[in-house]
């Protein structure tokens, strides 16, 4: 698919940004407050690109900013101590950062390359994983735990990293490794905070693309606001 977006601004000069997925959806980042945006969506299949659907349109609502989107990333559940809601956001360095609750202000972070792709954990060899709230935007030192011995972790593989601003690499962590991971986090940030104004568009899986046309689509809106369940706004059908 192609995803096709716009501020007001940029609709009435028709200036579209563009995004491609290949899964039913896409977040889309870093919307402003009380904006209205218009969006798109055009299917591809190896016999080429379908028609473009007409557009739909969203506003945000006021206050806040972009914090995380819902969304059911796969993880080990073993090696976490907690079991909640879990929420995604991309990261400063094209990486994207899951948690998954304890409550909004303990949870595990994961670290993974692709949204499709299995989160992570992540080891330090010079902590106990306290500056890896940096990934979740604090900028100080949170507290960790529960409290082990490297030597008393599984072998597993995951993310690591010695200090605040490396770049992560990728292998083993644990037992046999100087890499030390942990079961929760506490940031001092409050997960997914007071509003979200990350919207994900559901793309049905029925858009079909075929020599000379289309066999139609449909395009869901959803927004998301302060962790409650997704609020379905509008449909849109080609047929």
């Amino acid at each position: 698919y192609l995803v096709y977006s716009a501020s007001y601004e940029d609709f009435i000069r028709n200036k579209w940004s563009t995004q491609a997925s290949s899964v039913t959806h896409l977040p889309i980042e870093n919307l402003k407050p009380n904006t209205r945006y218009y969006f798109k969506v055009q299917a591809q299949n190896p016999h080429g690109y379908g028609p473009i659907s007409p557009s739909v349109s969203f506003v945000t609502e006021s206050g806040g900013e972009p914090i995380w989107i819902p969304f059911a990333f796969k993880h080990d559940p073993g090696y976490t101590d907690c079991h909640g809601r879990q929420y995604v956001k991309r990261t400063w360095y094209r990486k994207f950062v899951g948690v998954v609750l304890c409550n909004s202000l303990r949870y595990k972070i994961f670290l993974s390359d692709n949204l499709k792709d299995t989160f992570y954990s992540i080891g330090d060899s010079w902590g106990r994983g306290e500056d890896h709230c940096q990934f979740v935007d604090s900028h100080l030192d949170g507290r960790t735990g529960p409290q082990s011995y490297v030597e008393a972790l599984p072998t597993i593989q995951g993310y690591y990293r010695q200090y605040r601003q490396e770049p992560v690499s990728f292998g083993n962590i644990g037992f046999g490794t100087p890499y030390y991971y942990v079961g929760w986090y506490e940031c001092g940030v409050s997960i997914p905070g007071k509003w979200d104004f990350t919207l994900t568009l559901i793309v049905a899986m029925d858009v079909l693309v075929s020599r000379g046309g289309s066999d139609g689509g449909r395009v869901a809106v959803f927004e998301h606001n302060q962790g409650k369940p997704c609020k379905h706004i509008k449909n849109m059908s080609e047929d």
